[in-house]
């Protein structure tokens, strides 16, 4: 797919701001006072992963999760102390205030895939669209017969966690592909979503199909892929505030619930089909 050139600090996933951190967060981590801004940005970043690893979507919206942090960080900073003495050092907000950022900054650059999703021919869109609702339905399905702790492993595998946009056909391509190797791997899931032989030549033909349109076999470094791993980093951090400040707010319910009410919610219709048409534009 065509794409508008994006900034070198775009060219990996999640990539720090070239804006330097602080020299106090430099000595702060030698001090053994907490983390930096830096290592505690890896440590949220690895966090994200590990939900991904556990097919863990981000159902909340990523830019009001941007324009939460700011608040969070700030409360979180009123009370460093006690946060800091249970394990969240002020580095912690610091970098959830860049991923904030980051996100603001994904989300602009985002319009350029939904520009070239116009440019294709309604053949082309029509192929697009019937894969990605194929896909999307594969994965309601999928996501219905994995709620226990082994099942997630195997949501992951048919690529539940991962970045997905119905407008991008490098998306709806790889979704179907994991669909395909998983069900081998994992007869038995695929037997309880309901998935039969005719289903699977289905998204065999979608994806010989698919690998013509020109950009689908592009790499995922683009937007959409930074934009989910940065606001799974953020949601990382939401989860750790909230939990400490359960605690540290314990004798303070009126500070912890002025706290957590910052927290944007996720979506709580898990199941909610969406058609292909109803997904985000990238």
């Amino acid at each position: 797919m065509a794409r508008k050139p994006t900034p070198a600090s775009r060219e990996s996933a999640v990539k720090p701001r070239s804006n330097p951190p602080p020299a106090s967060e430099g000595r702060q981590a030698r001090n053994g006072h907490g983390k930096s801004a830096a290592d505690a940005r890896q440590d949220l970043i690895a966090r994200a992963a590990r939900n991904r690893d556990g097919a863990a979507l981000c159902r909340s919206d990523p830019l009001a999760d941007a324009k939460a942090a700011k608040g969070v960080a700030g409360l979180a900073r009123a009370h460093a102390a006690e946060l800091s003495r249970r394990g969240l050092s002020a580095g912690y907000s610091e970098a959830a205030v860049q991923l904030a950022a980051e996100i603001e900054d994904h989300l602009q650059a985002l319009p350029a895939a939904a520009l070239a999703a116009r440019a294709r021919s309604p053949e082309q869109a029509e192929l697009v669209a019937d894969a990605a609702s194929t896909a999307l339905a594969v994965r309601d399905s999928i996501l219905r017969v994995t709620r226990g702790s082994e099942g997630r492993a195997a949501a992951h595998a048919f690529g539940l966690g991962e970045p997905f946009s119905a407008r991008q056909p490098q998306h709806v391509l790889r979704a179907l592909q994991r669909v395909l190797e998983a069900a081998k791997a994992h007869p038995q899931v695929a037997a309880d979503a309901g998935l039969i032989p005719e289903d699977l030549q289905t998204m065999r033909d979608l994806v010989a199909d698919l690998e013509k349109l020109p950009g689908a076999g592009a790499p995922l470094t683009d937007e959409a892929q930074a934009l989910v791993e940065a606001q799974g980093a953020l949601r990382a951090y939401f989860d750790l505030v909230a939990a400490k400040a359960t605690l540290a707010f314990a004798g303070d319910p009126e500070e912890r619930a002025r706290l957590l009410a910052l927290l944007p919610r996720a979506d709580d219709r898990r199941h909610a089909r969406r058609s292909a048409d109803a997904a985000p534009a990238a």
